[in-house]
């Protein structure tokens, strides 16, 4: 009897212990339960994100939040930038020509004419637009209840071709991938400079658009860029009035014919191979340029047409470029 009475009194402990600690566990729950509950009504019902705070080119402080899913780049120099550090933009700029899944995009018009409805049925969480050419239609971007970054493209860095993939990779947490992008332009850059010192004697370099005005390319753009990273001197100075406002600014005859350049690159503006040649032919025959160091030692030629951010990777420039200057330029 003593036993049984025994088994019992074990028997009533353990269904009280499983009681007490059924108890312990409803109340971690509910505890558990309630703080989620505030969490996420203090949070909208939305996820905790971490938050970037930066300063555009337009002097706006802007918030960017950490993981955005869809942007938008309003240029096709930023859209290559994206690709370049691991993002796919959400669609496209028209003048976009560089990669197949960029060109396949949906459109949002050119960086000239941007179709706001179209940016509308994108649903961007973020737009990156150019100060140069899309500063009027701020408050309409704005509208889209994306976060609006502006930028001036050619103020990112003194060598825009490449500083522009680092510039977002810190504003987009990508800066492993633009340190392992540039590292790879630079290396390229580096071997094709080291061909042209010592397989040309090429060494001050002007870009020039035809037209009606003579335009040239600043140090702080793709050109400039390009030559820049190959080691060869832009002869345009900095700071000449217009710089803020245009990528390609007017430059007198006179300067040129002064500063007297290694070579002259005249951008082409298309594929016609007769056109370019007419082009250059033009320069030939004008007097004035007949005295150039260029035009004598028949280095002034056409700038093949994809080398342009738009049309050709920043791989693709460089190499087409440094090419040019090694066919026809042996010491």
């Amino acid at each position: 009897m003593y036993n049984t009475i025994r088994k019992h009194r074990i028997v009533s402990l353990c269904m009280v212990f499983v009681i007490i600690i059924s108890l312990f566990c409803g109340c971690a729950k509910n505890t558990a339960s309630s703080k989620i509950g505030t969490t996420n009504e203090v949070n909208d019902e939305r996820p905790l994100t971490a938050e970037k705070t930066i300063t555009d080119h337009m002097g706006r402080t802007v918030t960017i939040p950490e993981n955005p899913e869809k942007i938008l780049a309003l240029q096709a120099s930023i859209m290559e930038s994206l690709f370049c550090i691991g993002i796919t933009p959400v669609g496209k700029i028209d003048e976009y020509k560089i990669r197949e899944e960029g060109i396949a995009l949906p459109s949002v018009g050119s960086y000239t004419n941007v179709n706001i409805e179209a940016v509308y049925e994108l649903h961007p969480d973020v737009i990156i637009g150019n100060t140069r050419y899309q500063s009027s239609i701020l408050e309409s971007l704005k509208a889209t209840g994306a976060t609006v970054i502006m930028v001036d493209p050619e103020s990112i860095g003194e060598i825009p071709l490449i500083d522009s993939a680092t510039y977002w990779g810190e504003v987009f947490r990508k800066t492993e991938t633009a340190g392992q992008y540039t590292k790879y332009i630079k290396n390229i850059a580096g071997e094709l400079k080291q061909r042209i010192k010592e397989e040309t004697a090429i060494h001050r370099v002007v870009i020039l658009q035809d037209g009606d005005t003579i335009l040239a390319a600043q140090k702080t753009t793709s050109y400039g860029s390009i030559l820049s990273l190959l080691g060869l001197e832009n002869i345009v100075p900095d700071a000449l009035p217009g710089s803020k406002d245009a990528c390609l600014i007017p430059f007198d005859v006179e300067t040129i014919i002064q500063e007297d350049p290694d070579m002259i690159f005249v951008i082409a503006s298309s594929n016609d191979a007769e056109q370019n040649k007419a082009i250059i032919q033009k320069y030939k025959n004008d007097l004035k340029w007949q005295g150039l160091t260029a035009v004598k030692n028949n280095k002034i030629m056409t700038l093949p047409f994809k080398v342009k951010m738009g049309r050709s990777s920043a791989e693709e420039m460089l190499k087409t470029t440094a090419e040019t200057i090694l066919t026809v330029s042996g010491k």
